[in-house]
């Protein structure tokens, strides 16, 4: 509501109203009790809530008297994982439900190129849902979270310079966000497969648990007392860097350089890739397989070392990293070497699409966000500029 002395918008009305559009896209229909008992607020609050989004178009009555439901048409955004030669876009609805999704391979490795990619993915999938809702209904893009293998500032901006990664800088975000028409947010593809995992896979119900993920490279995302941890510069997870027995501080031990050169002592193409590496072991190569063991070895040494440091309920191997000649080793060196720690490990369900997916539940979250300011900056008779 506005306040009494300045007419403008009450900053708490927002953060309520995207709590009360949070429970109901989590939950499906509800009423206005079990909203209040859902959100904690008072129901005079979940009401003018209610009546705001209502008013907006975001919450619409679900049939059942009394219960509403969110909108899905009300808002779409973007969830993108851009990898080394891929690109990947999944478009959500309202609720963060997947609507479409669409992959490109053979991407070349610019921010330009990846944009680009990533726009006519985008484009594809608009249409696709657009198809299905009818003629005249239009989807517009409202946000975009894109998962990236690399260091990403606390700006969701900036890559930051990081010797054997991606270059620094804003480039892939400011391509990204021409080519896309709509506000873009970066972040760890690690991190976002974290996100996935806590919603739709194994850290669901969990409130510490960290992902360990071999994809592009190798990372961690780390989420404790309930909320992802990414640290005060952004690096939290960067455990590829973790000192390793035999190893010079600051030596990436993991990822693709550490890799590289596993290979290459093995007399494997240098460029090969941990996907490459586990289909040769699991066919018998018994090169490989030795590469495939040294490298469950050194993710040993990280879950343990993690485990010492952070003790969370549950390590979620992810990616590559899930497929059992990674998995299964990793299990056994810590029950046989260091049974001490209490250290559990599963497999990740999601596969190789948690960075995908994470960005998806991300960019719901931020649509979500979005459309409770407007709505409720409408309702106090703000402008729509003021409001953004």
């Amino acid at each position: 509501m506005p306040t009494s002395d300045t007419g403008t918008l009450d900053p708490r009305r927002g953060p309520d109203a995207r709590a009360v559009l949070d429970v109901l896209a989590a939950g499906g229909a509800a009423g206005e009790d079990a909203l209040v008992e859902a959100t904690g607020l008072p129901a005079a609050t979940v009401g003018r809530a209610l009546a705001a989004l209502t008013e907006a178009g975001a919450v619409v009555a679900d049939g059942a008297p009394g219960r509403v439901r969110v909108d899905p048409d009300s808002a779409f955004g973007l969830g993108v994982d851009v990898a080394r030669d891929r690109v990947r876009v999944a478009l959500v609805d309202a609720t963060g439900t997947v609507r479409a999704r669409a992959e490109r391979r053979d991407v070349q490795r610019t921010p330009v190129a990846r944009a680009r990619a990533a726009a006519g993915l985008a484009n594809s999938c608009r249409e696709d849902v657009e198809a299905r809702l009818g003629p005249g209904r239009r989807v517009e893009v409202g946000r975009a979270v894109v998962a990236f293998p690399a260091v990403v500032g606390v700006d969701h901006t900036t890559v930051l310079h990081v010797p054997g990664y991606e270059k620094g800088g804003t480039t892939l975000h400011d391509a990204l966000t021409d080519a896309l028409a709509c506000p873009v947010s970066l972040d760890n593809d690690v991190n976002l497969a974290a996100v996935a995992e806590q919603h739709l896979g194994a850290g669901r119900g969990r409130s510490s648990f960290v992902t360990l993920a071999f994809g592009e490279g190798f990372g961690a995302g780390v989420v404790l007392d309930g909320r992802l941890h990414r640290g005060a510069s952004g690096i939290a997870g960067e455990v590829a860097f973790l000192p390793q027995p035999g190893h010079a501080l600051g030596e990436q031990v993991l990822g693709d350089a550490a890799i590289a050169a596993l290979a290459k002592d093995h007399d494997l193409p240098e460029d090969i890739t941990v996907r490459e590496l586990i289909d040769r072991a699991d066919a018998g190569d018994g090169v490989a397989d030795a590469v495939v063991a040294e490298m469950a070895r050194r993710v040993a040494v990280v879950v343990a070392s993690l485990a010492i440091v952070l003790d969370p309920e549950l390590f979620v191997l992810g990616d590559q990293a899930a497929r059992p000649p990674i998995a299964q080793r990793v299990t056994a060196f810590l029950r046989d070497r260091i049974s001490v720690l209490p250290v559990r490990i599963e497999a990740s369900p999601l596969g190789a699409d948690g960075a995908v997916l994470g960005a998806g539940h991300a960019a719901g979250e931020a649509l979500r966000a979005v459309v409770a300011e407007r709505a409720v900056a409408a309702s106090d008779g703000v402008t729509d500029g003021a409001s953004r």
